[in-house]
């Protein structure tokens, strides 16, 4: 339970904190919008020699970036109503297969004496054909005891990292296998299928990790993009909130002089430039720290760009690998994205689907305790639940 007019009260005490971020973080952005403009008039021969002199300047232009001289490519495309828009995105998709995964998971819990936790991962592939043909499935798997208890300080517990692993590697196993039985079956060069990653490409949270696991997810990210390019299908990492700031950084490496921003991301800078649909061009992404695992192969071979998805909010951040603007294919991805976004009301439908095909809700998970209690039970499995648990669902 919470009290409303303790939390009003705590909020009025920290209203000059608050207007101070606010009133910091606009400063900010209009220093950088001056280097913005500064930079779209730079040659490319002097951007990219001023880059070349850090290892990681946090992104680097492509060739789209100097052709346009400009951050912000305009969506061309005008409507006058919603049904305007469900057209042009059902014309867009029409036969144009995309594919997303999703995962959830049950964590083990020290209510009950004997561990287990579970991961079910859903996927869905949408062909967009006239007949609505679509292919939505799951696949579920239990973590008894001998998966997830580890050593721990002389101490054996349940951990939860496990269960966010096995759910990673299982999320790209599924696209994995898309893409395999895709190639297999064999696909229009030119309208390849389109993959979507529930997250980003750099996977810059792997840095902060041990180094065991962060070598696990550097090596599932990279079976992934290896897969992506063998196979020719393009890849999407999207992410509607990013907090990256490869842009900022690349700014304040062009223009030494600009004040050092911890509050500014890349969104929030490109945000009031950006009207529906607009998108940034395609940027090599030169973060610091987690691409140097990446490898020869990939440190500078995962581009980004930021495409408005949204009339009110900052704009979406989608990962590619860099073949994918190489091949040609950078716009149909994109448009792609504009045309999932738009059937899903603000989201890419493909991963709404495939997220409620996957997602374990509080109903699932009684359910499925009260399956294991009646497993235990049939088996003859000594399974305690302890006190504070069954006093709590009493209670609820």
């Amino acid at each position: 339970m919470i009290y409303r007019d303790k939390i009003l009260s705590a909020l009025a005490s920290c209203e000059s904190e608050f207007a101070f971020y606010e009133s910091d973080l606009k400063a900010q952005v209009a220093s950088y919008n001056q280097t913005l403009e500064m930079v779209s008039a730079m040659n490319s021969e002097a951007l990219l020699a001023k880059l070349e002199l850090a290892n990681a300047p946090g992104a680097i232009p492509t060739t789209e970036f100097f052709d346009r001289q400009a951050f912000i490519i305009p969506f061309t495309e005008e409507w006058t109503n919603r049904e305007q828009a469900r057209e042009w995105a059902y014309q867009t998709l029409l036969n144009r297969t995309t594919f997303a995964a999703d995962g959830s998971q049950i964590m083990p819990t020290k209510d009950f004496s004997i561990p287990i936790a579970a991961v079910q991962v859903g996927w869905f592939e949408n062909l967009h054909t006239i007949t609505g043909d679509y292919v939505k499935d799951a696949a579920f798997e239990i973590l008894p005891p001998e998966k997830i208890l580890v050593r721990s300080k002389g101490d054996t517990e349940a951990s939860e990292q496990v269960v966010h692993q096995r759910r990673y590697a299982m999320e790209i196993a599924a696209i994995k296998n898309f893409l395999r039985t895709s190639a297999q079956r064999g696909f229009d060069k030119q309208r390849p299928p389109v993959v979507f990653f529930d997250s980003l490409l750099v996977i810059s949270f792997a840095d902060i990790l041990p180094a065991a696991q962060r070598d696990f997810y550097v090596g599932e990210i990279l079976a992934l993009l290896n897969a992506a390019k063998e196979t020719g299908i393009p890849l999407v990492g999207y992410v509607d909130t990013s907090v990256a700031r490869d842009l900022v950084n690349m700014l304040r490496e062009l223009e030494p002089e600009l004040s050092d921003s911890p509050k500014l991301q890349d969104a929030a800078l490109l945000a009031p430039r950006m009207q529906w649909g607009d998108r940034t061009p395609l940027f090599i992404c030169a973060r610091q720290g987690i691409l140097e695992a990446y490898g020869d192969e990939w440190r500078r071979n995962v581009a980004f760009c930021y495409v408005k998805t949204t009339g009110d909010a900052p704009p979406s951040r989608i990962d590619v690998p860099l073949w994918v603007y190489e091949a040609g294919l950078l716009e149909y991805v994109v448009d792609t994205v504009r045309g999932e976004v738009i059937v899903g009301n603000g989201y890419p439908y493909v991963i709404e689907a495939a997220d409620q095909t996957a997602v374990i809700g509080t109903q699932d998970r009684e359910a499925f305790y009260a399956l294991f209690q009646e497993f235990a039970t049939r088996k003859g499995f000594d399974l305690r639940i302890a006190r504070k648990a069954i006093s709590k669902a009493h209670r609820r």
